[in-house]
């Protein structure tokens, strides 16, 4: 794991190397490690290296066997022992044992085809003099990210939006329709904040050279033709599949453990390591103070029933921490270099940084909600279809007086839920119906508290209907395949765990078996109200009994609390004193002080602060 960054000037000038150390120091980590670079003319490639695989002779930028095709790569291909057999016998030589040198032959044999040949998750960047192109590509569900701009004059790429803040060329020129969205979102559904820098499409490769750019998708995982196969034989491919994918991803040189939660996913991926693992298999739980939000009860019964599994012993770490530390955010806000408000990237630095203490590389169960139905949303999607019969203002009336008996609470309480399901039923379409279930701020409250800076923006559900969903998927499942999984969940563990120079590995968003699970008849996945069934029928023994049947908790923190306590000060310090928000016209002053006295006075407007919090450090962090 590692971060990336390079330039190609376009007008012919000379690259500069002072440029391209300035970019790779923002990465650094993502890569304390080691730092490479390869400078030739007009075309800088920089790499920072996070060392997990041939620790001696893994260094990047590497070449081939001539010089002309130079590479920097992040990410790793867990078949490259067996590409590199193939590429052997074909008559190419290799210089190092590392997964990356793979990338060179592939390219020098099938060219762009290259990427439909790599099992892993990645993103690179690889230049060919001979033919003066530049190629990126991206791993097939985001998982590593790649961000780039281009100008007259030059194309620049790298690993972070913090690096392509270094280079002199950078447009910074926000864009209000991406920040409009994030504050329903928590996150960025566009391509970034900016308006000219863009992040590189999953499963997607660019080509660029002085007088083109054009983009390629290679892979897309709602385009698999449903399978005709019984229910029992599903489950034993499902097995194999899962299996396979946490047994490629325990290969290391370095330290590996897992991260343990109270709930089932990462329970099972634990269960499949401890058999596997040819030694003690580490685990990793923190809990918090807040009863309500700590899961270490659940972690310990979880990891006490996997013990039996485990041939080399398991070790069971667990830690308290305090989640209530502005510091934390301000450093992954810096580590973002855009706004990104899902609370749980606080939690989710903290579990990694505890895991770093002892390891490099983590296995986590992420994925696994959207591979196999495990949100409460796709049921309530389902069941508000039939709220279509009855007339549009019944349905109204009906909301508007449902929602004065389920005041209060906060955004994980019952009645929040209820409320947001009862919101659904007022919605017409599908699009209107999921943004409503997802949003955590609505279009009212947004314009209570935001300035004209927001004048010629369009309510989110206009892009989020026209530009995401329809264009995107057939089904709720498939779209969160495309926007909230690698905008939401992947970018925050990606850039949480790379903040403290942890990898993280995902085996549920191991492609082949997405793939299968995206083939596979809905009701194998969720059936009479069970979600993942095929998933808790196939791994039924690593769960302890009664675990598949717990309350879906996730990993958040007490924000509505936090803002009446902990944090009010922060609070208003950060959105009234000297606030840039204010300043530039995003926030409007009176309208921020009456969502915070609001929420004192007992309505949850906690993840319209949040953002908002967010948004205005990192506008600081922008000015600074």
């Amino acid at each position: 794991m590692c971060g990336i960054a390079g330039f190609w000037n376009k007008d012919h000038s000379p690259a500069e190397k002072n440029i391209l150390e300035g970019m790779l120091k923002k990465l650094k980590r993502r890569g304390p490690d080691g730092e490479g670079v390869f400078i030739q003319d007009h075309i800088a490639l920089g790499h920072r290296r996070l060392a997990v695989i041939d620790l001696c002779t893994g260094a990047q930028p590497l070449d081939n066997e001539d010089g002309s095709i130079q590479v920097t790569f992040n990410g790793e291909i867990f078949n490259y022992k067996q590409l590199r057999e193939e590429l052997t016998g074909k008559g190419h030589r290799f210089k190092t044992v590392s997964d990356t040198e793979v990338l060179l032959h592939l390219y020098e044999e099938y060219g762009n085809d290259m990427t439909s040949r790599l099992d892993g998750f990645f993103a690179f960047a690889l230049y060919d003099s001979n033919q003066q192109k530049l190629l990126l590509a991206r791993d097939r569900l985001g998982i590593k990210p790649l961000f780039y701009f281009q100008t007259d004059r030059n194309f620049v790429f790298a690993s972070s939006i913090a690096a392509l803040r270094q280079h002199p060329d950078f447009p910074d020129e926000l864009d209000p329709q991406a920040i409009w969205d994030y504050l329903s979102l928590l996150y960025i559904p566009h391509d970034t904040v900016y308006k000219k820098v863009c992040q590189l499409e999953p499963g997607t490769i660019l080509e660029t050279g002085a007088a083109f750019c054009r983009k390629t998708r290679y892979w897309d995982a709602n385009r698999q033709k449903r399978l005709d196969i019984s229910y029992e034989d599903a489950c034993h491919e499902l097995d194999r599949l899962v299996r396979n994918a946490v047994k490629d991803r325990m290969i290391s040189d370095v330290p590996l453990g897992v991260f343990l939660s109270g709930g089932i996913d990462s329970t099972i991926i634990a269960g499949l390591a401890a058999e596997i693992s040819d030694g003690p298999l580490r685990c990793y739980s923190i809990g918090f103070k807040e009863k309500a939000y700590d899961e270490r009860e659940f972690a310990n019964q979880n990891a006490e029933w996997i013990r039996q599994f485990a041939k080399n012993g398991l070790e069971h770490h667990v830690k308290q921490v305090d989640p209530c530390d502005a510091g934390i955010l301000q450093k992954l806000i810096t580590e973002y270099g855009q706004p990104f408000a899902d609370a749980s990237q606080i939690p989710t630095y903290l579990l990694s940084s505890f895991a770093r203490e002892n390891v490099t590389v983590a296995l986590s169960g992420d994925g696994a909600d959207e591979v196999f139905y495990g949100y409460e949303r796709y049921i309530a999607m389902r069941y508000l279809e039939h709220f279509d019969c009855i007339p549009y203002f019944l349905r109204k009336i009906m909301v508007e007086i449902c929602s004065t008996l389920f005041r209060g609470g906060n955004e994980r309480s019952r009645s929040a839920r209820i409320l947001r399901f009862l919101k659904g039923t007022a919605l017409s379409g599908t699009a209107a119906r999921y943004l409503g279930i997802i949003s955590h701020t609505d279009e009212l409250v947004k314009k209570s508290f935001c300035g004209d800076f927001f004048q010629d923006v369009a309510p989110t559900l206009t892009g989020f209907d026209k530009e995401h969903f329809l264009q995107k998927a057939a089904d709720v499942p498939g779209f969160d395949l495309h926007t909230y999984l690698p905008g939401d969940i992947l970018t925050k563990a990606d850039t949480a765990s790379m903040t403290a120079s942890l990898e993280v590995r995902s085996p549920f968003l191991d492609y082949k078996t997405l793939e299968f699970a995206a083939a596979l008849p809905p009701e194998f996945k969720e059936h009479g109200g069970k979600r993942k069934r095929i998933l808790c029928d196939t791994f039924a023994k690593y769960l302890p009994p009664g675990a598949a049947a717990r309350r879906k908790r996730g990993f958040g923190v007490p924000l509505a609390d936090w803002f009446r306590n902990e944090w009010q000060e922060l609070i208003l310090s950060t959105l009234l004193v000297d606030s840039e928000g204010i300043k530039r016209g995003i926030f409007s002053a009176d309208g921020i002080s009456h969502l915070i006295a609001d929420h004192l006075s007992g309505k949850d407007r906690s993840y319209a602060l949040f953002s908002a919090m967010v948004l205005e450090l990192f506008l600081r962090n922008e000015k600074a």
